[in-house]
């Protein structure tokens, strides 16, 4: 048995996460499967927009779980590990074979990676946020200025509020009604003077 497999059996086997990370990250995809995502916002509703919509979810949580050295806590780490594993079972029932999923986890990772810190760096600047989920979310930078871009910028700085505030931000977290962050239409500026 080659050591990558051995290790993920063993990871399987006796590294379970937390029940209640396991519970986060599902009420993660549950919030990233939202119609309202695909219907109102313009993130396209395929396998890359949904995968982006999970990591566009996830992505604040596993900041908020920080250490206070600043490093990744186990409770972000097995958060992290869960995506993986999700993914990773996801490829599988697809159909994929054991020889294309460590390639295909590859990519995932280095995407996720990408876009956690394109989502870090942009901080709280709704514009450079407003950019970076155009490129990530809506497949164009041109949209920036959209009205769905910027609703999805105030939309993710009050997860990330949410997630600062939460005592518990495993077990306390909840996400903002995503309702209230929907772009009107001709309401532009209702958008914009709410971030």
């Amino acid at each position: 048995m080659k050591r990558k497999g051995l290790t993920a059996m063993l990871r399987f086997f006796f590294n379970k996460p937390d029940p209640a990370v396991r519970s986060l990250y599902d009420r993660a995809v549950a919030q990233a499967r939202l119609p309202v995502f695909y219907q109102k916002f313009g993130v396209p509703d395929t396998l890359e927009g949904r995968f982006d919509m999970v990591v566009f979810h996830v992505s604040p949580l596993i900041d908020r779980l920080r250490d206070e050295t600043g490093a990744i806590s186990r409770k972000g780490q097995d958060l992290f590990d869960t995506f993986v594993d999700d993914m990773e079972q996801n490829l599988r029932a697809m159909g994929v074979g054991d020889l294309t999923v460590p390639k295909r986890m590859k990519k995932f990772g280095a995407a996720f990676y990408g876009r956690f810190n394109a989502y870090r760096k942009a901080g709280a600047d709704s514009n450079v946020l407003a950019a970076t989920i155009a490129r990530n979310l809506l497949g164009e930078e041109e949209r920036a200025t959209t009205p769905q871009a910027r609703a999805l910028a105030a939309y993710y700085l009050a997860v990330v509020e949410a997630a600062k505030s939460a005592d518990d931000p495993i077990g306390d977290f909840v996400y903002p009604d995503v309702t209230a962050f929907v772009p009107r239409s001709g309401a532009t500026q209702t958008v914009e003077a709410a971030l």
